[in-house]
């Protein structure tokens, strides 16, 4: 393995985090593969397709050692080099990380290793997390500026043959789709609405981004100039342009009238109804589910069944009917939920003139956009970095440490918008308590969270009332009726109650039939590593994958599912698919 090459003027934190790599090559290198100079104890290696061809997240350094030994023997790593910018990263009021990024070769890739440094008690610097991922296959040359658009004018025929189909225009769809396509891969996408981008049109005019522009772009192709969260409408015309700029193949208006798989040729077969055309029949051998499994989808809006509904002489909406403030007027609104969505759509009826009342059943952890914008980043009253480096150091965090509580997580929930929470506390609002916290919510749970857009002024000002820790017994004519014999008259009541049957298991049934379903993993979201199970990465199915998530997520990890086709049409797996072979 080779020396370390750095950059910049050194700095104490850029010392530091040279002298640890300098430990790290060392250490990978010794014939015992012993991690104790550069690894703590309780340190986690995440590794997304760097040693493994899987997503992995290993913790404490004996399990680290037994688990590394071999991919890193045969990966050989070399070529290591520190990047600029390593910084000392806050997180809560005290506690301080050195954070930076190495890039370094196996002997079938090009990847990258963000790094988190704590000092021990030895005063000693050493990984407390540390990422690996993979960049770029190494021969693979990307196509995109070369060649843009990515693809041809589609030949639309009775009978298709590409690399890929998937289901789903949405953003993980297409980004797939586009790194697919920068790949080489030839690649489909069906798509069951009129138009690309109705899945966001279709959702409550006020939605927008919680996240800064920068942490929004999909591949290749960034926003345009504007205002710094964006509104929903926009991001339908994006995803849009998106197409047309790459010109990827996409078919509207198409739904999957069956779906077959020959084991004997790893082929799958789909036979495609397009409206008002012939049906067409399309070949693959990989098939990708990117309707929205959960963020920003769901089989079935989920309404609790209450009892009285047909008595109540008002009007009785899911949230994902919900369209803008305007086509009810000013009305008594009750919104059952305390999700984003609920306290989005209480604002903008309290905005336009409604007397508001969110119901709100159990505590919701809440953050403001500015502690969001600091946890992205850590970087508090500096430059956000470039989105590629940004989005590295976005996942410098394994989840397993926020589901093991060793991220020091009570001082930094007690940290995180104290004042805020104060005052929605005196409002008679339920807040986690701190073994509950609102990074774990965020996260790991990904729900049971709310990031303020201005609903807490509105809650904190009595211009909304929250009813919070009961649960509804009943509708009566008039409004509901709690398990306290307490009652909130309404003429509306909205449900943001989310969605069932959103599992891959389930979408997979929906998409493909259960004969296809009863071959995926279906573990209840999350594997023991604390990995999303099935999600980007293999799903227990041969050429099966699905990609859901929100607009980074879609950017982030369709580069891991497009590699991770890549490996497979390249033969770079071993018959059990655990390890690479080198070619």
């Amino acid at each position: 393995m080779s020396g370390v090459e750095t950059f910049s003027v050194p700095s104490s934190a850029e010392a530091i985090s040279s002298a640890w790599l300098t430990a790290l090559i060392s250490d990978l290198s010794s014939p015992s593969f012993n991690l104790e100079r550069s690894f703590t104890h309780g340190s986690y290696w995440r590794d997304l397709l760097a040693f493994s061809p899987d997503f992995r997240t290993v913790c404490a350094l004996p399990k680290i050692q037994h688990f590394f030994s071999v991919p890193v023997a045969l990966a050989r790593p070399s070529r290591f080099r520190l990047l600029p910018g390593v910084r000392h990263r806050w997180i809560g009021p005290t506690k301080t990380f050195i954070q930076g990024i190495i890039q370094f070769h196996t002997v079938i890739a090009q990847c990258t290793g963000v790094f988190t440094l704590s000092q021990s008690e030895d005063s000693s610097w050493k990984v407390w997390s540390f990422v690996t991922m993979m960049d770029q296959l190494s021969g693979v040359v990307d196509r995109f500026g070369a060649h843009t658009p990515l693809c041809r004018p589609a030949e639309w025929k009775t009978i298709m043959r590409y690399t890929a189909i998937i289901v789903g225009a949405g953003q993980c769809g297409l980004s797939v789709a586009a790194r697919l396509e920068n790949l080489g891969i030839s690649t489909l996408v069906l798509e069951r609405s009129g138009a690309i981008g109705d899945g966001w049109r279709s959702r409550y005019e006020s939605l927008e981004t919680n996240t800064p522009r920068a942490y929004n772009h999909l591949p290749f192709v960034t926003f345009p100039e504007g205002c710094k969260y964006i509104p929903c409408r926009d991001i339908a015309d994006y995803l849009e342009n998106y197409q047309r700029i790459l010109g990827l193949h996409v078919l509207t208006l198409a739904r999957i009238s069956a779906t077959s798989y020959d084991t004997s040729s790893s082929t799958w077969t789909l036979s495609i109804s397009i409206s008002g055309q012939a049906s067409i029949t399309v070949t693959a051998r990989h098939l990708i589910g990117a309707t929205g499994i959960g963020t920003m989808g769901g089989a079935l809006p989920f309404m609790p069944s209450i009892p009285g509904k047909s008595s109540f002489l008002g009007s009785v909406v899911h949230s994902s009917e919900y369209r803008s403030s305007s086509y009810f007027g000013a009305q008594k609104v009750v919104v059952v939920g305390a999700g984003c969505s609920a306290h989005d759509i209480a604002q903008d009826m309290a905005n336009h003139g409604s007397q508001t009342v969110i119901v709100q059943r159990s505590p919701t952890a809440v953050a403001s956009r500015q502690t969001i914008d600091c946890l992205l980043t850590g970087y508090v009253g500096q430059d956000i970095p470039p989105t590629e480096i940004a989005d590295r150091l976005y996942v410098a965090l394994p989840l397993s440490a926020l589901q093991n509580s060793q991220y020091d997580t009570m001082k930094i929930h007690a940290y995180i918008d104290q004042d805020l929470r104060e005052n929605l506390s005196r409002n008679g609002y339920l807040l986690p308590g701190p073994e509950d916290n609102f990074l774990h919510r965020l996260f790991v749970r990904r729900g049971g969270f709310y990031i303020d857009r201005g609903c807490v002024k509105l809650i904190t000002s009595g211009e909304i009332t929250v009813k919070s820790g009961h649960e509804i017994s009943h509708f009566s004519p008039s409004g509901l009726v709690f398990d306290d014999g307490s009652q909130v008259v309404a003429d509306l009541v909205i449900f943001a109650t989310g969605y069932s049957k959103t599992t891959i298991k389930q979408v997979a049934e929906s998409l493909f039939g259960p004969q296809v379903a009863d071959a995926v993993h279906d573990l209840e979201g999350w594997d023991s590593d604390c990995e999303l199970a099935g999600v980007w990465r293999p799903t227990g199915h041969d050429g099966l994958w699905f990609a859901e998530g929100d607009l980074f997520a879609a950017r982030f990890y369709s580069q891991f599912l497009a590699l991770q086709i890549m490996a497979r049409e390249m033969g770079l797996l071993s018959p059990d698919q655990k390890t690479y072979i080198p070619y």
